[in-house]
C-alpha cells in the first residue's frame, strides 16, 4: 500500500512494516535498538523536558521498548524507531502512544542531539501523523509538552496542531502535580473521506 503527500511517501509492506519519508524509515523496534535508545534516554539534554529532567533507568528503558513492541503488534501503531535511510543510523523515535492517565492518544518525538536543527522531528512527525490519521483513522490526536520546550512546540505548529490547554500535569491526575504543561491537538481531516487504498 502506498500514499503520497507533498512531504513524503509512506509505504506499508505485508512482510515488513515501515513508513518512509525522504530521509528516514519509521519502523518497529528490534532488540539491537536498546543501546541506542538507552543513550538517548540517559542524555540530560534529551531528558530536559521529560521525566523532570531525570535519565531513565535500564528497567524503564526495557519496559518502554517492550510496550512499543506490544502496542505495534496488537494495535498497529507505536512510537516508531526513526532511522536514517542511507546510513541506517538511529535518529530517535516518533509516533503515537497512550498518555495514561487519562488514556488519550498522543503523538510525540525524541531526536538525538546531533540531529537537532535539521527538520528531522517535523519530517518524521508528519509521516507518523499521516499514517495515524489516514490509515488507522484516529479521530484526533494530542501532544503534550513543557511550555519551555520551544523546539517541540514549533514542531507542533508546523504539523498543524493548535494549543488547547495550558495548565499542570496534575490536571491529568499525574505527578508531579504542579509541573507546567501545554496540550496541543488536531482533528483528523480525513474522517469524512474514504480510506486510502
Amino acid at each position: 500500500m502506498q500514499f503520497q503527500t507533498t512531504f513524503f511517501s509512506c509505504t506499508v509492506s505485508p512482510e515488513s512494516f515501515f513508513l518512509e519519508t525522504e530521509r528516514f524509515l519509521l519502523r518497529p523496534w528490534k532488540s539491537p535498538d536498546y543501546p541506542n535508545f538507552s543513550r538517548l534516554a540517559k542524555n540530560p539534554q534529551i531528558m530536559r523536558f521529560v521525566n523532570q529532567g531525570k535519565p531513565w533507568s535500564d528497567k524503564r528503558i526495557r519496559s518502554f521498548i517492550h510496550k512499543q513492541e506490544k502496542l505495534f503488534w496488537k494495535e498497529g501503531y507505536c512510537r516508531w524507531v526513526v532511522e536514517d535511510k542511507i546510513k541506517r543510523n538511529f535518529v530517535g523515535l516518533c509516533g503515537v502512544g497512550v498518555f495514561d492517565p487519562p488514556g488519550f492518544l498522543e503523538i510525540g518525538w525524541w531526536i538525538a542531539k546531533r540531529f537537532w536543527g535539521q527538520g528531522y522531528a517535523t519530517e518524521a512527525a508528519r509521516c507518523a501523523l499521516e499514517h495515524a490519521f489516514r490509515k488507522i483513522r484516529f479521530p484526533h490526536l494530542k501532544s503534550v509538552t513543557n511550555p519551555g520546550n520551544k523546539a517541540s512546540i514549533a514542531v507542533m505548529h508546523k504539523i498543524g496542531f493548535q494549543q488547547k490547554m495550558s495548565g499542570f500535569l496534575g490536571d491529568y491526575l499525574r505527578s508531579p502535580k504542579y509541573l507546567p504543561i501545554v496540550t496541543y491537538s488536531l482533528d483528523n481531516p480525513y474522517l469524512h473521506s474514504s480510506p486510502q487504498k
